[in-house]
């Protein structure tokens, strides 16, 4: 009778006798008989012979416990949709973006390079309104240079679109 391709998943009591399955395995392939271990330790894994080598094959996962829709993906969105609802989110919104904390140091470390040392104070309300001018410039900026971007048929901000659209709005240094 010629050997099965599963023969790690047979088992001895077929049909044929124990004394024909005894000289018959001797004959025909490896001495050691299938084993599988393993189920005492909580481990799920197994360990087989393989019956064209004769060898052990290394330890194999039981994945077939476990069904496939317990594990569920995680939903994705199509690239952009993401975006988008931020756009919206944040052009709702009237807080200021930049952190109040850090907008004030670096205020400060600018005004202590630049102005003279009598002048280092300065009020609550100075800082609100220079944030809230700062923060302006720049988002006019940013919808200015994504325009220059789109205009060269680009979805990408460069450099070079800051620079254009310094230029043509008149903002910042002249050149």
């Amino acid at each position: 009778m010629a050997r099965t391709k599963h023969f790690a998943t047979r088992t001895g009591s077929g049909n044929r006798t124990d004394a024909n399955a005894s000289s018959s395995s001797q004959a025909a392939g490896p001495t050691k008989t299938p084993t599988t271990r393993g189920t005492e330790g909580g481990d799920n894994t197994q360990q087989t012979t393989s019956p064209a080598t004769g060898g052990r094959r290394g330890p194999r996962r039981a994945r077939q416990a476990m069904p496939r829709g317990s594990q569920k993906k995680p939903y994705r969105y199509k690239p952009g949709t993401v975006a988008l609802r931020e756009i919206r989110h944040f052009q709702k919104q009237t807080n200021l973006l930049i952190p109040a904390a850090s907008f004030i140091r670096q205020v400060r470390s600018i005004t202590h390079a630049l102005a003279p040392p009598q002048i280092n104070r300065w009020t609550a309300e100075a800082l609100v309104a220079l944030q809230e001018a700062a923060e302006d410039y720049l988002v006019g900026l940013f919808s200015d240079s994504m325009l220059c971007a789109i205009h060269a048929r680009r979805v990408t901000l460069m450099r070079k679109d800051f620079e254009l659209a310094r230029r043509l709005g008149g903002k910042g240094r002249p050149w």
